[in-house]
């Protein structure tokens, strides 16, 4: 990666950080009153078979390589169903905030 793009992947991700810290919905609970898993419940239901794993689910889902993560990826159950909740910024600096279901990928 040139240094350019370096910078410009660096600028974006603390902008998207700075911003979830700046507004109250990224640290709001998912809509449908949910809760997210721990890290060791996440493992545990992927182990079990409940949900797929995030690199799976990433696919399935067919998002592009060039994006990679900008938080924690983390799973909330929204009406019962668990959601992989993830922000994502491509090496050009396209940002995003996704929500997948944990099981098939649907958005």
């Amino acid at each position: 990666m040139t240094p350019f793009r370096t910078i410009l992947f660096t600028m974006a991700a603390a902008a998207i950080l700075s911003l979830g810290a700046a507004t109250s919905a990224f640290a709001a609970p998912p809509a449908g009153g949910g809760q997210c898993l721990s890290d060791q419940q996440i493992q545990s239901a992927i182990a079990s078979g409940q949900i797929k794993s995030w690199p799976k689910i990433k696919k399935l889902a067919r998002i592009s390589a060039d994006y990679q993560e900008v938080s924690d990826v983390k799973v909330c159950l929204v009406n019962g169903v668990p959601y992989y909740n993830v922000n994502l910024v491509s090496s050009n600096g396209d940002a995003k905030k996704i929500v997948l279901n944990a099981l098939d990928g649907s958005g």
